[in-house]
Order: structure tokens, then sequence, then C-alpha cells
């Protein structure tokens, strides 16, 4: 090896420090021929040893320079670690985490992320803390992964031979054969304690081969890429941050900006780091701005790139670089997922944009991720940073044709359509025989689902998408999309946006000018608007649906208009009222003959009949509807089931009755009868009740109270809160009981449901007795008989009684 040997002045600093050879060479842990070799100029000492000495002689990084030669020589510890931004902040987490990787042996640290998110920031910050560890020196090499065409980036050996030269190594002993460099660079390296910070790597195999060999350097790296498949490595994959941190960033950076203002930036920011540095940059570079005025540029979509740009440092600049590494397959999916109109996707979903099968897609979207212009936040579920969906946007309408772009949108609601109806028609519900018919009719050659279960999975994932989806169809797709949306409404409880979508497709049924498809969505949004307790608008809806449908000459559909406003007259406890109306939906089915409708309809009476006190009619009602009904008609067998306990326990055996009620629970939970739920718990509770089992009364009907208010069903919640407010006075707890009457007695009023306000009014009553609030309880008797009065119902001579009995004391 040539090269000349430095002078090292080791015997001034031994004779200054009082030591005799053999002296410091114990206290140094070297051999004594090797500190007289050192000191005699026959050998230069090897990176350890020399560690070794300085620290046995007590020097500091001056004292190191002048032991190898004259301060002159300070320079060869080498100092490259970029200035750490003054303004930074936040990150703290990700600081700690790493610091304590470090601490516990990690000699890998790789940081990766989007473009713009702050990873070289990151690296210096956590380099300028941790460079006192590593006395050797600090070296920063930018590998310009994804700043430079690929063409002019730096190979092995010119970064192996960068590094070289910057730990002093003399040109003139690196050897020319790439091997032999990179064995050469590990044992260089071996000996020193060094931080090597490898910035904008391209990916984890060019790190791999810049690692050393031992343990007592620090790597620390960052990409766009993934690098977590990194051998040993302590993984930070790094994300925009949380609002709190990005308002600490601008503040940071920006100076004159209050926390609303910062988080309005931010927002629109999409808590990217670098556009958060843009942002602030503009604010201080014009300080005749406000933040209004900035905010006011940054409101609108299509420019928000353009307000974020400033050359080669823009964001737009910065996702360009990422999007030049994908070949044109990827490229195009990229483009492609602009048109999602949700806020995610699935591989179904992106294979139909870009006309590839599942599994290539899925392995695209995979190969995305791993550059960090897609994110992942559950398996199988794909979306893109706020700004690189207008970066896709942009690049879509730059290199894709309109007649491209729109038929990858229609492919994909097509995927929509069909899961859509397939889906629907597992969930249980009067409609299943229309949304099977559906789902046939748009099959799209793709998978269906095995079971209840699976179909609302399904629907919660796809939620927010087929929302969209709805506003982005042409008017056909989206009337469809709109009345499958309508299938789930037991399974969300947005009632709002439930009626949003009906509203949707009802436009589009009158746009369409098509009369079947607007009597359909009429009825539809009849029932969503019983729903959310709106009865006159909804009975309004169900009347014109009934006389559109029955001007087409559809019967069918005309039967089950009227039966929901026959539901409306119930729920309102206009019981006699509701009865006249399913009599004329029973003489339409009857008259075509349509045996489900007159099942429906059936048992539909059985629950005004009951109130009215005519159980030898309701039990007759059952018997024609059971003779009718399909033997795999889930929906309407738990209906039965649920009434004919009803009807035992009317009989005087409330022991029997649990033991049927017990079981329809058990089978709505099973087969996800939602709504069914409610009305059972009501029923079990009232079981109990008659065999003096209060608690348990009172922890069914919580759990029914409970699934209405999951439902957002005001009509189950005010009848089971009026249960559980009779139990709870029963079990002595008449306190607890007020709240939930009240709160009865509310919906009932809001609603205009004249039975259950009735109960609410009778509840508070017996609860105002128990706690000796005379007064009260006769008040609230008055207003409950004149109630039950109204409805026509037993109740009304019950209570006369109680309120005689009380008066007369």
């Amino acid at each position: 090896m040539s090269g000349a040997t430095p002078e090292v002045n080791l015997r001034a600093f031994r004779l200054r420090a009082m030591l005799t050879q053999e002296e410091l060479a114990l206290k140094a842990g070297v051999g004594v021929r090797t500190i007289r070799d050192i000191e005699s100029g026959r050998v230069r000492p090897q990176p350890r040893t020399l560690r070794l000495l300085c620290k046995a002689l007590n020097l500091d990084e001056r004292g190191r320079a002048l032991l190898i030669g004259s301060a002159g020589n300070a320079g060869t510890v080498p100092r490259e670690l970029p200035r750490a931004l003054p303004g930074f902040a936040g990150r703290e987490e990700h600081l700690g985490s790493v610091l304590t990787a470090v601490d516990e042996g990690a000699a890998v640290v790789a940081v990766h992320g989007m473009a713009g998110v702050g990873k070289t920031a990151l690296a210096v910050r956590i380099a300028h803390e941790l460079a006192p560890r590593y006395p050797d020196g600090q070296l920063f090499v930018d590998l310009r992964g994804y700043t430079d065409p690929a063409g002019s980036r730096p190979d092995l050996v010119s970064v192996l031979t960068r590094a070289l030269g910057s730990l002093n190594v003399d040109e003139r002993d690196v050897p020319a054969d790439p091997s032999e460099l990179a064995a050469y660079y590990r044992s260089t390296i071996a000996d020193r304690s060094v931080l090597l910070v490898f910035d904008n790597a391209s990916d984890a195999e060019q790190v791999e081969a810049l690692l050393p060999g031992t343990a007592s350097s620090l790597v620390l790296t960052t990409s766009r890429r993934d690098l977590s498949r990194l051998a040993g490595a302590f993984s930070v994959p790094l994300e925009p941050p949380p609002m709190p941190e990005a308002v600490a960033m601008l503040g940071a950076a920006a100076g004159r900006i209050t926390a609303d203002g910062a988080v309005s930036v931010a927002e629109r920011c999409g808590r990217l780091p670098l556009a958060l540095g843009l942002a602030a940059a503009r604010l201080r570079s014009r300080p005749q701005w406000r933040v209004e005025d900035l905010l006011a540029r940054l409101d609108h979509e299509d420019r928000l790139l353009d307000e974020l740009d400033m050359g080669h440092r823009g964001v737009a600049a910065a996702l360009r670089t990422s999007y030049l590494e994908l070949d044109a397959a990827h490229r195009r999916l990229l483009r492609r997922l602009s048109l999602v109109p949700g806020d995610d996707v699935d591989a179904h979903a992106a294979a139909a944009l870009c006309a590839v099968d599942e599994e290539r897609a899925s392995a695209m979207l995979e190969s995305l991720v791993e550059v960090h212009l897609v994110e992942t936040r559950a398996p199988g579920r794909y979306r893109m940073h706020d700004l690189v969906r207008l970066f896709a946007t942009r690049l879509a309408e730059l290199e894709e044709t309109e007649d491209d772009r729109n038929a990858a949108l229609a492919r994909m609601l097509e995927v929509y359509l069909h899961f859509a109806y397939q889906a629907a028609s597992h969930i249980t519900s009067p409609f299943q025989e229309h949304f099977t018919e559906e789902a046939a009719a748009h099959d799209a050659g793709l998978p269906g689902f095995v079971d209840h279960e699976g179909a609302v999975a399904w629907f919660e994932a796809e939620r927010g998408n087929l929302a969209a989806a709805v506003r982005a169809a042409s008017a056909g797709p989206a009337w469809h999309l709109a009345t499958a949306f309508s299938a789930f409404r037991m399974h969300d409880r947005d009632s709002e946006l439930h009626l949003a979508i009906n509203q949707t497709a009802l436009n589009l049924a009158r746009d369409l000018g098509d009369e079947r498809k607007e009597a359909r969505s009429l009825g539809d949004r009849g029932r969503q608007l019983a729903f959310a307790g709106r009865r006159d608008e909804a009975i309004d809806c169900l009347e014109r649906s009934a006389v559109v449908t029955r001007r087409l000459g559809d019967t069918g559909a005309a039967t089950w208009a009227l039966r929901n406003v026959g539901l409306m007259h119930r729920q309102s406890g206009r019981f006699t009222d509701a009865l006249g109306v399913y009599h004329e939906a029973l003489i339409l089915a009857e008259a075509i003959s349509d045996a489900t409708a007159i099942v429906h309809i059936n048992l539909n009476m059985v629950v005004p009949l009951l109130h009215l006190g005519r159980l030898a009619e309701a039990e007759q009602c059952i018997v024609e509807a059971e003779r009718l009904m399909d033997v795999d008609d889930v929906y309407n067998r738990s209906r039965i089931e649920n009434f004919r306990g009803v009807f035992v326990r009317e009989h005087g055996d409330p022991a029997a009755a649990l033991v049927l009620h017990s079981a329809c629970l058990e089978r709505c939970r099973q087969r996800g009868i939602r709504e069914g739920l409610t009305p059972v718990l009501v029923e079990l509770g009232e079981d109990l009740l008659h065999l003096g089992r209060g608690a348990e009364a009172v922890a069914h009907l919580q759990q029914a109270v409970e699934y209405a208010e999951e439902l957002a069903y005001p009509a189950l919640e005010r009848m089971a809160r009026n249960s559980l407010g009779r139990a709870l006075t029963a079990t002595g707890d008449p306190d607890a009981a007020l709240g939930h009457h009240q709160r009865a007695a509310s919906l009932a009023e809001s609603h205009e449901d004249a039975y259950e306000l009735a109960r609410a009014h009778h509840g508070l009553a017996v609860a105002h007795r128990d706690l000796g609030a005379s007064s009260a309880a006769e008040r609230h008797l008055r207003h409950a008989a004149r109630g039950f009065e109204d409805c026509g119902t037993p109740e009304a001579a019950l209570v006369a009684k109680e309120l005689d009995r009380i008066t007369q004391r």
C-alpha cells in the first residue's frame, strides 16, 4: 500500500501525561511493542488503536488532531451533515423511537415515505442528535434515487470512492475493482465509529451494498421506496403528520399565523410537510398577505398544485420524479385511480379501470404502495394522498383521452353495480326478490357473496364509494346504484345520507322520464322518511307511488306502497286507519294472487289487531300468512315466531313464550335480521316481567334500546324505552324509569305517535306514584287515558279505572 505515513506525536503526549510506554500500553489496552513502533514512526496506528490511545490520554477532538500531526489536520474527521432546519417541529415520536432503537443496538435506520413527507428533514434532525456518539465523523451522501434521471445517478463505485475520500483514505490506496473496493470500504470502516447518512436511496438493494460489516457505525437512510426489507433495519415509515404537528410545523416556518389559520392551510396542503413549507414560504415572501389571502389561493383544486410550485422544489415536481420511475402500466393505473369517485378502492375496481385481471391489479397496487404513491390502511383497500390525487388527475387530463377516461369510469361503475346488487340480494328484507332479479340482470361475471355477513362487510367497506359513485355515474347506472344503496338502511344509521341518495334517485328517474323508476324511488323515499319519523312526508310519497304504479298496471308495487302507508298509520297509533289501508292492499294482492304480498300484509295486520284487543283475528292472520309463505322466507318466519310467542303469553303461559322468543332472538342474530332484534327483545322483556324476573327483563330491554339507537329508528326506540321504563319501575328504580319515559314521550310527540305517547304518560304516572308524587301521577294518567282512548285500545279502560281510584282517594 502506497502513501506517506503521517507524523504521530505520541511520545510528546505520553510524556505530558507522565506515563511510561508500559503504563500507556496497559491503560489503552494495546501492546507495548505497538507503542514503541508508533513512537519510532515504523507503523501508522489503525483507527481503532488511535481511538484507544486518545481515550487513554483523555484527548478531545483538537488534541486528537494534534496527536496525528497538527491542528491543520482536524478536518480528517468528516462533519458533512447539512444544517438542521431551524424551524423543525413535530416528529417527536419518530425521533424518540429511533433514539431508543439505536440505544438498543440498531445499526441501520431506514426512513421511507412519499415525496415531500419530510424524510430528509427528519433524518438530518436525527443525525445531529446522534452525531456526538460517532467520534470518527458523519458522512452525508445524496444517492439521488428520485432526483435526477436514472442515467446520471451515482453508481456503487462512485459512492464508495466518495465515502472513502471523506474518511481521508488516499485515493491511490483505493482499489479499482468494484468487489475489492467494497471489501476495502468495509475494512476501512470496520474499526471506526461513523454515522453514515445515505439520503434519497432508490431502493433497499442500493443501501444493502453500502452497509458496513460491523455494528460500530450507524447507517441512517431515506427513500421513497419501502425499505422494510432491509435485513435488521429499524424501519420508520413516515406519513403526513397529525394535525397538531402540522400546525406546529406551519407556526415554526411561517411565524405570523394563528392556530385556526394553520389548521385551514394544513388541511388544504394535505398536511404534507413539503407543501406546508412552500405555503409558509409564500406567506414569508408576501408580508402584505393575510392568511385569508393565502387560503383563497389554495382553495381551488385545479390551481392548488400551481400555488405549491417552486420550480424543481414544488410538490408536482417532487411527485413527477416518482411518477417517471414507473413503467407505462403503473403510470396508467396511477392516472386512472384519480377517476375513483370515493376515497379508496379495491383490486376489483382497479382492475376495471385498467382492463386487467384482479391478480394483476392487486400486484400493481402493491407496487405503488412500495413507492408511496398509494397508501393502504386496511387489507385490500388502497387510496391516494389528496395532493397525489390532484397530480394524478392532472396527468389523466393531459395523457388520457376523454373517451378513455369515460370508458374506464364506466367499467368501474359496472363493477360497483354488480357487487351492490349481489350484496343487496343477501340483505333480508321484503324486497329481497327484487334485488335478486336485479343482481342477475347486472351480473358482470365477478364473484358474489356466500352469506349475509359478507354482503354487509362489503357495504361497510364500500359505503363512501357507493355514495360518491351515485354522483359520478350517468343517469341509468346512478339510479340503480342509489336503489341498491337503499337495501342497507338497517345497517347504516346515517338516515340523512340515505335520504340524500334516495332524492338523487328520484331526480334521476324524473330526468329519465321513467315512471316505473320514479314510482320505485317514491316508495323507497317513503320508507326512508318513515325511518326518520317524518310521517306526513312518508305517506305522501307512498300514496303517490301507489297512484303511479296502479296507473302503470303494476298492482304488486301498488300493494307494497299501501302496505307502507298502513305502517305509517300503525306507527302513529291510528290502528283502525292502518287496518283499513291493509285491507285495501290485501284486496289488490289477492286480485293478482301475489302470495308474497299477501303474507307481508297479513303479518303487518297483526300488530294493530293486537293493540285493538282482537287476538283471534290476529291469530288468523298468522295462519293465513304461514299457509302461503315460502319455506326460505327467513324474514317473515322470524316475525311469525315472535308473534306466536306473544299469543302464547296472552293465553297465560309466559314461560313457554320465553322459550319461543329466546329461540327467535337467536335466529334473528344468526340471520342478520337487525330490524327484528328490538321487537323480539321487547317481547322477551315482557315475558320475563310476567315471570317476576325483573333484572333480566331490564337487561334485555336495555339491549333493545341500544339496537334501536344503532338503527336510528325512532319508532322502535320509543317502544323499547317505554318497555324499559316500565321494567325499571317494576324492579324498584322509578327514578331511572322517568328518564326513559320522558325520552319516549319526546320522540312520540315529535313523530306524532299517539299510542307510544300514551304509554309514556302511563309509565310516568306509575313512576311518579311510586316516588310519592301523586299530583304528577294523576296529571300523566289523564294524558294517558285520553291518548289510549283516541287510539281505541283496551288500555283506555284500564287507565280510567286507575284514575278513578286515585281521584276517589
